[in-house]
Parts: structure tokens; C-alpha cells; sequence
């Protein structure tokens, strides 16, 4: 079985790590650990080299798989890492058609509902572009900052918008 799993350098993309663990005990898996790096905006990259950017997209993704691979190696889990570059969902969904994935797993970190605005998911922008199976593991809390002073921020900025009209 070839289970793709996309990270990046946030804890909560390592949640799937203990369940593909314990499923490489039971079945014979192959894990393709895959990083997305971003496209620089043509401004910032017209005062840069090709070379230097490469470098730096290299540079990000080695930092950002090393702790998948580490738990990966660490638990006997067959498994490789690939780097793309792109938009984030259409290079996962890609690149699990190319690889012939069985399954994609995710570790996503939780926002508050009324964040979500702001980052539309990339989970849901895979599912669109992929027949292949998603399991999405969710972790962490919104902080208080998140919860509270945002949401009053808005609500203040909201209140003066009104007061003006």
C-alpha cells in the first residue's frame, strides 16, 4: 500500500505519523512524505537567481520533512520524500495521481470557525481535484488570542464601519 502524506513545518502535520506506525506493523506501506513550497511573486523574484531560489525551496522542504522522516525511520516505515513546487493542494493531488497513492494523509491544525474564512482548506482544495482517498487528522486548540481578542477586533472594526455610515 503507498500512502502520500504532505507536510510542512507545523506540529500538527506529524498527526498522522503514529497511525501510519501502527499500519505499517499490520500491511506491507510505502510512505512518500511530500513538502509544497510556494511559487516566489514575480516582484520578489525578479531581484533573485533561479539557482538561489532553488536553494532556499530546498533548504525549506529538507526542514520541513525531517521530523516525518526521523519518526518515519525511527518506526522501520518504509519511505521516501519528494519536493514540489506549486500550489499547495493541485501539487498534492498531482503528485498522489503520479505516485499511483492508495491514499492521502493529512494533519491539519484547527482554527476557529470564523478563521476559516481567511485559509480556505487545503484538504478541501485536494478532495476537489483527487478521486483518491483523504484522511484528515486534526490537531490543536485556537489559542486566546484567536479565540478572543481577533473576534473583538473585528467586532470593533465592524462597529466603526457602521458608525460612519
Amino acid at each position: 500500500m503507498k500512502i502520500l502524506i504532505p507536510v510542512d513545518a507545523s506540529i500538527p502535520a506529524l498527526a498522522p505519523i503514529p497511525h501510519l506506525t501502527t499500519l505499517a506493523r499490520q500491511r506491507s506501506l510505502e510512505v512518500i512524505v511530500l513538502n509544497v513550497q510556494p511559487r516566489f511573486h514575480r516582484h520578489a523574484a525578479q531581484f533573485t537567481s533561479r539557482a538561489a531560489r532553488a536553494s532556499l525551496r530546498a533548504e525549506r522542504s529538507g526542514a520541513a520533512m525531517a521530523r516525518a522522516m526521523e519518526a518515519l525511520a525511527d518506526a522501520g516505515v518504509r519511505h521516501r520524500a519528494l519536493a514540489e513546487v506549486g500550489s499547495i493542494a493541485e501539487r498534492i493531488a498531482a503528485v498522489a495521481e503520479r505516485e499511483g497513492a492508495d491514499e492521502i494523509v493529512m494533519g491539519v491544525g484547527r482554527h476557529p470557525a470564523w478563521l476559516r474564512w481567511l485559509n480556505p482548506s487545503i484538504a478541501q482544495g485536494v478532495m476537489e481535484r483527487t478521486d483518491i482517498p483523504l484522511t484528515v487528522f486534526a490537531r490543536g486548540r485556537a489559542g486566546v488570542m484567536e479565540r478572543y481578542a481577533l473576534p473583538a477586533g473585528v467586532a470593533g472594526i465592524a462597529a466603526l464601519l457602521l458608525a460612519a455610515d
